[in-house]
């Protein structure tokens, strides 16, 4: 009988202290989660406001074009590059993706033709074209240092909670750019 008492609360000490380790350990996985949850959230916000600069940038760049000759070929390509990318994302089927796809980088290499052509013909051009690269390849740099400064410190706190995250890569269109950026996905627990 002493035996059968002294295994019943062994057995409910046992119990009793696993149950609050792994009420902490669901506590802790739980804060995790929802660390990974708001980064992400602000990930997708810094995301959108360097799109809105960059659609800007562009825009701003378009209308201080518009007065060099030939000029509105790019503004077309990148309409049309546009309209092709929205059908690219939209598509199911892979022969009509790879049309697609070849049409826009066709589409890429034209618009670089005529931005090549214009610089030779017009220094402004080229001072307006090498000043609007720059400053939207300095907005895809911040945006991406940002979030990966983000990514990797919810990485490690989330591992410190018992979580294994990891990068999950996103494509996103900065202006006329496709770029990877990097929210968070779950690994495991």
């Amino acid at each position: 009988m002493k035996k059968g008492i002294v295994l019943l609360f062994s057995f409910l000490f046992l119990f009793g202290i696993s149950s609050h380790a792994f009420a902490a350990e669901n506590k802790d996985t739980e804060q995790a989660l929802k660390l990974i949850e708001k980064t992400n959230a602000n990930i997708d916000k810094e995301i959108d406001k360097t799109v809105e600069k960059a659609n800007k940038l562009q825009n701003l760049y378009f209308h201080q074009i518009l007065l060099v000759k030939g000029s509105d070929q790019i503004y077309s390509l990148r309409l049309e590059q546009t309209k092709l990318e929205n059908q690219l994302l939209n598509t199911t089927d892979e022969q009509k993706a790879a049309e697609l796809r070849a049409s826009i980088e066709s589409i890429d290499k034209k618009v670089a033709e005529v931005e090549s052509k214009l610089s030779e013909q017009s220094s402004y051009f080229a001072k307006v074209t090498a000043q609007f690269n720059q400053d939207l390849n300095q907005l895809i740099a911040d945006l991406d240092a940002k979030t990966k400064q983000m990514t990797a410190e919810t990485i490690q706190k989330a591992a410190e909670l018992g979580v294994t995250a990891a990068c999950d890569w996103k494509l996103v269109k900065i202006a006329h750019k496709w770029i990877w950026i990097d929210p968070i996905a779950i690994v495991g627990s």
